[in-house]
C-alpha cells in the first residue's frame, strides 16, 4: 500500500465523521497494523496531511484531527473592488466542465486517483477592458449545486461566498507568462508576456473546496489597508 492510499483512507474517515475534529486518531503503529503496511508509509501520509493543516502532530501526545473555527472567511470580491474604484464590473465565462486536474492541482486538493473537479475559465473586466482572467478548480462534493449553467451568469467566487461557509485559505503571488491558448487571448496580451499570478486555495474545515489562479497584466498593482 502506498502513502497516498493511506492518506485517502485517513481523509475519508475524517470527512465522513468517523474521526471528528479535535479527536486523537490511532497511532502510526496501530494504523500500520490495521492497513497492513509499514509504519514509515503511515508516517509519510500523516506528514503530508499535517503540512496541509488537516491534522496536528505533537510528540508524546499523538495525532489529532485539526479543529477549524466555524466562521465565514472574509473575502474581497472583484466586483466590489472594481466598483469601489469607480469601474464598471464585467464577467464572462469561457469554459466550464468536469475534468481530471493536473497533478499539482490534484495533490493540493487532496484528490484520489482519477477524481475530477469542476474546471472553469473566466475573464473579469473593468470598463469593458480585461482586468484579469481566472482558471478555477472546484470540488463539487464540497460545493453541491455548483454547475456550469450557474457559472454562465455568476462567478464561482460569488457563488461560493453565498453557498459555502469557507473558513480558511492560503494564498501565493508569483510571476508567470501569458503562454498557451488561454491567458494571452483572454487578456489581449502577446504570447509569453509576463503576468502576475495570484493562487488561492480555500477550505471548508478539513476539505479543500476550490483552487483558483488569477492572472493580471504585468502593470497591475495590488493595494490594501492594514
Amino acid at each position: 500500500m502506498t502513502w497516498q492510499a493511506v492518506q485517502d483512507i485517513v481523509l475519508e474517515r475524517i470527512q465522513t465523521g468517523i474521526w471528528n475534529e479535535g479527536e486523537l486518531i490511532p497511532t502510526e503503529c496501530e494504523l500500520a497494523a490495521e492497513l497492513g503496511c509499514a509504519r514509515a508509509t503511515v508516517n509519510r501520509a500523516m506528514q503530508a496531511l499535517a503540512e496541509t493543516g488537516v491534522v496536528e502532530r505533537r510528540r508524546k501526545v499523538g495525532t489529532r484531527v485539526t479543529a477549524h473555527p466555524r466562521v465565514q472567511l472574509v473575502r474581497t470580491l472583484l466586483r466590489r473592488e472594481l466598483e469601489a474604484a469607480g469601474h464598471q464590473y464585467g464577467y464572462r465565462l469561457l469554459a466550464a466542465e468536469e475534468a481530471v486536474p493536473p497533478a499539482e492541482v490534484a495533490q493540493a486538493m487532496l484528490l484520489r486517483k482519477g477524481e475530477t473537479l469542476l474546471m472553469s475559465r473566466a475573464v473579469y473586466f473593468a470598463d469593458n477592458i480585461p482586468h484579469c482572467c481566472e482558471i478555477r478548480w472546484t470540488n463539487t462534493f464540497a460545493a453541491p449545486g455548483l454547475s456550469p449553467a450557474i457559472l454562465e451568469g455568476l462567478s464561482a467566487c460569488e457563488w461560493l461566498l453565498g453557498n459555502v461557509p469557507l473558513n480558511r485559505a492560503s494564498m501565493s503571488i508569483g510571476v508567470s507568462t501569458a503562454d498557451g491558448p488561454f491567458i494571452a487571448p483572454a487578456l489581449n496580451l502577446p504570447q509569453n508576456d509576463p503576468v502576475l499570478e495570484l493562487e488561492r486555495l480555500e477550505w471548508l474545515n478539513n476539505m479543500p473546496v476550490s483552487l483558483s489562479r488569477r492572472y493580471f497584466p504585468r502593470d497591475h498593482r495590488f493595494a490594501g489597508q492594514m
